[in-house]
């Protein structure tokens, strides 16, 4: 069975009665004594880490989000002043994070150090960045294995990372207390500290800052998953060269974690996915879009969540959407149109306008007509390589000027038929304007380059080909060099 929460029966968002909202943490947290007597294994500590004016525009709408599917009552450290103002204001209780900066990063700092305070004072924690987003409760992943035979109670679950189950993500782990666990985050911190000073340890091998606290997480975790084999030593290299092994960091790492050993387990990528762009599949419950660094642009995480059907924000029954008919931005329904014959074999650079006009024209008609733009998540190009959309234009753009939704395939929807002139098709959406969801058929006879020039004032506001690393998959393929570039630059006009 789901597991829920109910603690929250009547509307208190309290999870520590002898603290003071917005309290420093290096005095609060000795307020803490006796938590561990108001939480249980099956009912943790729900808490998190967050700072920035850009976390706190959406501060309130993922908390009751996390509210409505159980998450609650939730314990936030803040970064600042005002965030931890901010969330108290709301109702939640809030400390501000104030020890001095031991690490490369005051999230890594705690992150590390209120889970092992909570782990020290016997009290089951489970932690959430509040950048993750979930269709239902997650805590029954962390709480029960997935495996019916193994009953086996561990100290740390995580969720997985990348397309690696047994590569751990530390947006998310739940916390068994011991004196091991406690030891292993006190460690973990320790060899942290090392980045403040030597910046080589976050870029050798191009690891970036968003990698190195995790890997340094896994590098540092007993050696028990997977039975005797030691998974963590291969991570070794892309954390030191023989240089940098010289200081014994992982040594260090290893001599404290590995002499008080407890059992770890990854939850399945198949259930949460951490990634950029995150990998659906039936079971996935959470998604955790990652970016360039800790705390990167929260914007563009929640536009992601939007764009894959995790949109914290919720469906009004009066809105309107527009979506293309089959769920994509491509040339399919038009190989029988000489036009199209003609130039969709054309050179690389017209293959990209024609990016820019299908998008653009898409978003003219949402906007014109009122209506949430369902986003096709793939294009087709001239050789029939499917593109993420995600991956060539920034969708944070196509929110400033019209509102992404997503909705499922088999949602009903009134066809509407383009015959390529413009005003008649706006005119065909103001005779359904009270109808839920417009399909738009055969949406590629506007994509005639007459058009160009109308919806040019569009495409000069969106910004295509993101430069992000994470999206080898794409970059690497024929679709991103001919639609991007080799080097997956910002756009130029073309």
């Amino acid at each position: 069975a789901e597991h829920t929460i109910d603690r929250d029966k009547k509307g208190s968002r309290k999870t520590f009665p002898n603290l003071s909202c917005g309290d420093p943490w290096s005095t609060a947290q000795f307020s803490l004594t006796g938590i561990n007597e108001q939480v249980s294994y099956e009912n943790p500590i729900i808490w998190s880490v967050s700072g920035g004016s850009e976390y706190m525009l959406y501060l309130k709408l993922i908390l009751k989000q996390w509210f409505s599917i159980g998450l609650s009552p939730v314990f936030i450290v803040a970064l600042d002043l005002e965030t931890a103002t901010y969330l108290c204001g709301l109702g939640y209780q809030s400390v501000v994070w104030d020890l001095p900066k031991a690490s490369y990063s005051k999230v890594a700092d705690a992150k590390f150090e209120v889970a092992a305070t909570f782990s020290e004072m016997g009290a089951p924690a489970f932690f959430m960045e509040v950048d993750v987003f979930c269709k239902k409760n997650p805590m029954h992943l962390f709480l029960h294995s997935t495996n019916t035979t193994d009953d086996e109670e561990y100290g740390i679950v995580v969720s997985g990372h990348g397309y690696a189950d047994f590569v751990p993500n530390i947006g998310q782990y739940y916390v068994r207390p011991s004196e091991n666990t406690t030891q292993f985050f006190r460690a973990v911190a320790k060899v942290l500290e090392y980045s403040k000073e030597h910046g080589e340890y976050l870029t050798h091998n191009n690891v970036t800052k968003s990698f190195f606290d995790q890997r340094l997480f896994y590098q540092c975790l007993p050696p028990t998953f997977g039975g005797d084999k030691d998974y963590n030593a291969s991570q070794a290299i892309y954390l030191i060269n023989d240089k940098l092994r010289q200081n014994n960091l992982l040594s260090l790492c290893r001599k404290i974690t590995h002499s008080h050993l407890f059992p770890w387990r990854p939850v399945s990528n198949v259930h949460i996915s951490a990634n950029h762009p995150p990998i659906l599949f039936d079971s996935t419950v959470c998604i955790h879009p990652l970016f360039e660094s800790p705390l990167g642009s929260l914007k563009l995480k929640v536009a992601t969540a939007r764009f894959l059907g995790f949109d914290p924000t919720p469906v009004l029954p009066e809105s309107r959407f527009l979506k293309t008919l089959n769920g994509d931005l491509t040339f399919n329904e038009c190989w029988n149109m000489p036009f199209i014959g003609d130039d969709m074999f054309g050179h690389d650079v017209f293959t990209h306008k024609r990016f820019k006009v299908a998008i653009s024209t898409l978003i003219y008609f949402a906007k014109t007509s009122g209506r949430i733009l369902v986003l096709p998540r793939y294009f087709r190009d001239s050789n029939t390589h499917a593109v993420m959309v995600m991956a060539l234009v920034d969708i944070r753009t196509i929110e400033e000027i019209v509102p992404v939704h997503h909705l499922p395939a088999d949602s009903p929807h009134t066809v509407v038929l383009a015959d390529g002139n413009r005003n008649n098709f706006i005119a065909d959406l103001q005779k359904v304007e009270d109808h839920h969801v417009v399909a738009v058929e055969s949406f590629c006879r506007f994509f005639d380059k007459k058009y160009e020039k109308d919806i040019r004032e569009i495409w000069l506001r969106l910004r295509f080909c993101l430069k992000d690393p994470r999206l080898r998959f794409t970059k690497g393929s024929g679709s991103w060099n001919r639609l991007c570039g080799t080097d997956g630059i910002y756009d130029q006009d073309v």
